[in-house]
């Protein structure tokens, strides 16, 4: 209902631009003015969520593996006692194998160690060079131990890659005195991320720049297509008038008139990333188009409108889309969220009424600590983990969704000690992923449906289960 009552207002709007046009064709002009500027921030508006959410979802992974190496004991104590194995070739080939290891796993470019007691850069392969305060290279490191920041994103050359220009993630070790053991990070070559923004460019007709604010000064002091820095951004979006960029993280909507042409201009801070997104579009095209049509006819004008309207509504029909999607989806783990599964509980059951049905109710151990410990961003990753492992676990044989925090629910269509066997493989699974102080263990709570009991009285029995399971110490499962 609500997508046909925007079609509709939509269809208002542009009719009463055609009346407006057959009083004054000055009016109409200024109407489509107005109108296209509209349309337009609402398709920049659109292409600037989707490119935020996309790159920091691709980068948030290798900002998580970094932490997860720069807490990991094996990689302290190494540092620790590395000075005193600086002619020990197999001590050293232990971070050798633990970086490359890594690098495998992931995929990355680079992978690479800064000892902060020898001064060796150490990346997979071996021992890259001793930095210095003398190399202009090295500069990026004294000032990122300067910076205090846990972490930073910076784009630089890698020596260890034939001088590529690379976007590394920088993360400090500390010990447990405090001091800096080093600084552990991943290298990404910057084409990857520039090819997805390109794609994202192509899709939506616009430009993208990435301004990264936060990352250490370092002696890289060029550009790419992508990656520009503050002082350059007027040459390559060609708006010599003042860019408002703040950090607040909310979108910054700004129109510039440059070279006899309108440019609609966002700005927005993503503050996990340091980094500001700027997408830029033009509208001189459309306003030389609109105007050539009227000039030929008005029943040009009309073909004209009539593919406004449809421009316009497939851009309410997508947006409605998006709508339904952010409402009945969960968008950290990609599963139907608890509105969406209580709405489907009832034709869930009746579709399957032959079958056997359990529901089942779990969460994660001690996910609070994980957050103190690790942060939000980890602890957002172990969601995102236990969601796709519990996908993967049912597969065919029933529906899961997001309950709410680190609660999951779901129904398996199998008998109770096969559902029993699924989740315990589920768990084992998760166990699987330990990594050095940390080990994901879920509790859960086992029940047959009763069609004869509603929704809220079986999920009722299964939390109480699940309440067992937390008691009884948790990491297990508990039935009835």
């Amino acid at each position: 209902m609500k997508k046909h009552m925007l079609l509709i207002s939509n269809m208002i709007i542009i009719l009463a631009v055609v009346a407006g046009f057959t009083i004054s064709v000055y009016k109409d002009t200024k109407s489509y003015q107005q109108l296209a500027e509209k349309h337009l921030e609402n398709i920049v508006s659109l292409a600037d969520i989707d490119i935020s959410n996309h790159i920091e979802s691709f980068m948030s992974k290798p900002v998580m593996v970094s932490k997860t190496m720069a807490n990991d004991e094996f990689l302290k104590t190494w540092l620790l006692k590395e000075p005193k194995n600086a002619g020990n070739n197999a001590y050293m080939k232990q971070l050798y194998s633990y970086l490359k290891a890594y690098q495998l796993k992931y995929n990355y470019t680079t992978m690479f160690c800064v000892s902060a007691q020898t001064g060796n850069y150490y990346y997979q392969d071996g021992l890259n060079k001793k930095i210095s305060k003398n190399d202009p290279h090295d500069i990026w490191y004294y000032n990122f131990i300067s910076s205090g920041h846990e972490y930073d994103l910076e784009v630089d050359t890698n020596q260890a890659n034939h001088n590529n220009i690379t976007v590394f993630v920088n993360f400090r070790v500390m010990g447990e005195d405090g001091k800096v053991l080093g600084v552990i990070g991943i290298g990404l070559k910057a084409s990857f991320i520039e090819n997805l923004i390109h794609s994202y460019e192509k899709g939506y007709d616009l430009s993208v720049y990435v301004v990264n604010v936060k990352g250490s000064k370092n002696s890289f002091t060029g550009n790419t297509d992508i990656f520009v820095s503050q002082n350059k951004l007027p040459k390559y979006t060609k708006i010599h008038e003042k860019i408002k960029m703040n950090k607040s993280g909310d979108s910054e909507i700004q129109w510039f008139t440059s070279g006899g042409e309108r440019k609609c201009l966002i700005t927005q801070y993503n503050n996990t990333l340091g980094w500001y997104l700027v997408l830029k579009m033009e509208t001189n095209s459309i306003y030389k188009a609109f105007q050539e049509r009227i000039k030929s006819s008005i029943l040009f004008m009309l073909f004209s409108l009539t593919a406004c309207i449809l421009v316009t509504t497939i851009v309410f029909i997508n947006y409605n889309k998006r709508i339904v999607a952010i409402e009945n989806m969960d968008d950290l783990t990609g599963l139907s969220n608890r509105k969406l599964f209580s709405e489907q509980y009832p034709g869930y059951i009746r579709k399957h009424r032959k079958n056997k049905k359990m529901l089942f109710m779990l969460d994660v151990d001690y996910f609070k600590e994980i957050n103190d410990l690790h942060g939000h961003i980890f602890g957002n990753a172990v969601l995102t983990m236990v969601a796709d492992k519990l996908q993967s676990t049912i597969g065919g044989y029933g529906t899961a969704a997001r309950w709410g925090g680190d609660e999951f629910i779901g129904i398996m269509l199998v008998e109770s000690k096969e559902a029993q066997r699924m989740l315990s493989q589920l768990m084992d699974a998760l166990k699987s992923e330990e990594d050095g102080d940390y080990r994901v263990t879920v509790s859960v709570g086992l029940i047959e449906i009763d069609e004869k009991l509603s929704m809220e009285q079986i999920i009722k029995k299964a939390d109480d289960l699940l309440y067992l399971s937390k008691t009884n110490g948790r990491d297990r499962i508990t039935t009835c």
